[in-house]
């Protein structure tokens, strides 16, 4: 985020090649954290009634786009990106980033608070619209299939990756450097930082049905009394290593319009829809529309005890893997955006209009019912080279007579 008195740039829409897009606003300021400059505003078409944020994050000039405060879903959404060509017509690609829901699974993956999972599994789609279909009795049979991320994109996951594995001991990783970032602004950094409530998961089998007016109290409390009601064994997990404390996760991510708050319904919905980690609600508006790579991070567990502690720091390490992405994306030269801005810079002026020294300039006629052009292999009618004088002006005969 650039300071204040910085003088901004004030760059061409067609200078710009990445879109960033959110759904909430605390979501738009971890992005903007994560900005190596701020660029001034341009002005817009009537057409596109978007609001942008413009800037620079290592290489690549992006934009920072989402729906109005209080729109969410992907009906919102998609009306967002569909206006980016309007005024960005190099904007072909980018990334949607902000804050989903996560199925644990202990035993195979170990999704925890905090973790991120990006829409690029090995295999089966990247995307999945849970809620899109044939109802059934029993289930919804999901009959469509949603765009995948851009190749371009999926390399550039797996430079980030490999990465990841192979950082040596005691080398300082991407997450602990970006998340850095945050201490220079007061406002927010407490609201981004690790939470101190604990990161706690409990048995989906005994989880009760609360009806919305109920709510579970702060997860700080007993470690197995949820309420004096209702009783819910934790599941015990292993403590990660200081250094490895987020992990990226590449899966299928579910995404629909509903939010899901049951462990049960979460787990069955997962199983049948390729094992997916990830629950959110804008992802299926953008994938058809605006080719990108879905970066969530994780802030619940989409069961009972859900609740919004966790959100500013998953945002936080979402935008981070963000920064990760393009930072490690090779800018590419010689692409219609530069080409364009170099030749509208170095346009030169339109040339001045030469007047005649002649006020008067020669002209054409062509005489006889025939000749209706200039004709060749034909010897019919007359073709006449005189002044363009009034004719009161007009010498007797005409100049030239070609007969």
């Amino acid at each position: 985020m650039a300071s204040k008195t910085a003088t901004k740039k004030r760059l061409a829409a067609d200078a710009y090649t990445v879109g960033i897009i959110y759904a909430k606003p605390l979501e738009y300021n971890a992005i903007m954290v994560m900005m190596d400059e701020s660029h001034e505003c341009i002005p817009l078409p009537l057409g596109d009634n978007n609001e942008y944020t413009l800037g620079r994050i290592g290489d690549h000039n992006v934009i920072v786009a989402g729906p109005a405060k209080g729109m969410q879903g992907k009906a919102s959404i998609s009306s967002v990106v569909a206006r980016i060509p309007f005024t960005f017509r190099n904007v072909k690609f980018g990334l949607l980033v902000g804050i989903g829901g996560g199925v644990p699974r202990p035993e195979e993956e170990d999704v925890r608070l905090g973790d991120v999972v990006v829409g690029a599994p090995e295999y089966g789609p990247a995307v999945i619209q849970y809620d899109l279909g044939k109802k059934y009795t029993n289930e919804t049979e999901v009959s469509r299939t949603l765009n995948k991320p851009p190749d371009l994109l999926l390399g550039v996951v797996n430079k980030v990756d490999t990465e990841c594995k192979l950082l040596e001991e005691g080398q300082e990783d991407f997450f602990s450097t970006n998340l850095q970032r945050f201490q220079k602004y007061p406002h927010i950094r407490n609201f981004y930082r690790r939470p101190k409530t604990l990161d706690r998961l409990f048995h989906s089998a005994e989880e009760p049905d609360l009806s919305r007016a109920q709510t579970w109290p702060e997860q700080s409390g007993s470690r197995n009394l949820c309420t004096s009601n209702h009783k819910c064994q934790e599941i015990e997990r292993e403590q990660r290593d200081p250094g490895a404390d987020i992990r990226i996760h590449h899966s299928t991510i579910l995404s629909g319009d509903m939010v899901i708050k049951s462990a049960k319904y979460r787990d069955t919905l997962s199983a049948k829809h390729n094992n997916a980690l990830c629950f959110e609600m804008e992802a299926a508006g953008v994938m058809d529309v605006f080719p990108c790579l879905v970066v969530r991070g994780i802030s619940d567990y989409c069961d009972s005890h859900k609740n919004k502690v966790w959100q500013g720091y998953a945002a936080a390490t979402a935008a981070s893997y963000a920064r990760k992405v393009l930072l490690t994306m090779a800018k590419r030269e010689g692409n219609d955006s530069a080409s364009h801005v170099k030749a509208t810079e170095a346009m030169p002026a339109a040339p001045a209009k030469v007047s005649s020294p002649d006020p008067y300039p020669p002209i054409v006629q062509f005489k006889g019912g025939r000749n209706s052009g200039m004709q060749f292999s034909h010897n019919t009618g007359n073709i006449m080279f005189g002044s363009a004088l009034p004719r009161h002006f007009q010498a007797p005969s005409p100049i030239f007579a070609l007969k």
